[in-house]
């Protein structure tokens, strides 16, 4: 199988003629999809609203914007753009059901995320997810209110972030408790999708002494950067709980 950290690192290290850079993804006071989103240019192949994928080891950019406050230093909104993989699985159908967009269940485990961006405040800042924590996504049947199911369909993404902050010196992170991102979406992978916190959560350093909070953050999907159909896998039991 293709080992994502080596992906990841030759990304980083090169610049992407055929996709979108993370400069061109919706600015910091405006966010939305770009046009990406319908499987325009950029992509490796078409991207289908309502269409069910099959599995596939993908990256692509990525814009995150956090909002933290750092004891000592201040507040500030940080906009940062980099790179995200995560391993896609085949989607299921609910029991008994025909496997169709609107009636399947697609979970996904994300691999890596790397982000920078530069504030006054902190300045350079670093975002990684934490590659030792089951971390994912899952997109799932999304009822209306008289149960009808919706092709809309609900979309969570799980991790455990760690923010490099200059100015602190060091690295922190939220501790055991995941961060939860939440969005709507009529496809996947989810180009131009938006998904945003709906909680704060407090932020530790080494030492496991709190130094700050993540007030909000909103992560942005941009260009398909790289596509991998892979055999689908067995998903640990860590991994499912977060998922679940």
């Amino acid at each position: 199988m293709t080992d994502p950290t080596s992906i990841l690192q030759s990304m980083l290290k090169q610049e992407f003629k055929a996709g979108l850079d993370g400069a061109s993804l919706a600015p910091a006071k405006i966010v939305e999809g770009h046009e990406a989103a319908w499987g325009g240019p950029g992509n490796l192949y078409p991207i289908r609203p309502y269409t069910i994928s099959p599995a596939a080891l993908e990256a692509f950019t990525v814009r995150e914007r956090i909002h933290v406050r750092i004891d000592g230093l201040g507040e500030d909104i940080v906009d940062l753009h980099g790179l995200s993989m995560y391993r896609r699985h085949q989607p299921r159908a609910g029991e008994g059901g025909e496997l169709t967009w609107v009636n399947s269940t697609i979970t996904a485990q994300f691999l890596a995320l790397r982000v920078t961006g530069h504030s006054d405040v902190f300045g350079q800042v670093l975002v990684a997810n934490t590659p030792g924590k089951p971390e994912g996504a899952r997109v799932r049947p999304t009822p209306d209110r008289e149960g009808k199911l919706m092709p809309i369909k609900d979309c969570v993404t799980n991790i455990f972030p760690q923010f490099e902050i200059e100015q602190l010196g060091t690295t922190v992170n939220t501790g055991d408790q995941v961060v939860s991102l939440e969005s709507r979406v009529a496809m996947v992978p989810p180009v131009g999708d938006v998904s945003r916190t709906s909680r704060n959560y407090p932020l530790y350093d080494t030492e496991g002494r709190q130094v700050g909070v993540l007030l909000a953050a909103d992560i942005e999907i941009g260009a398909l950067l790289h596509h991998v159909p892979i055999d689908s896998i067995e998903i640990s039991a860590e991994l499912a709980a977060v998922l679940a």
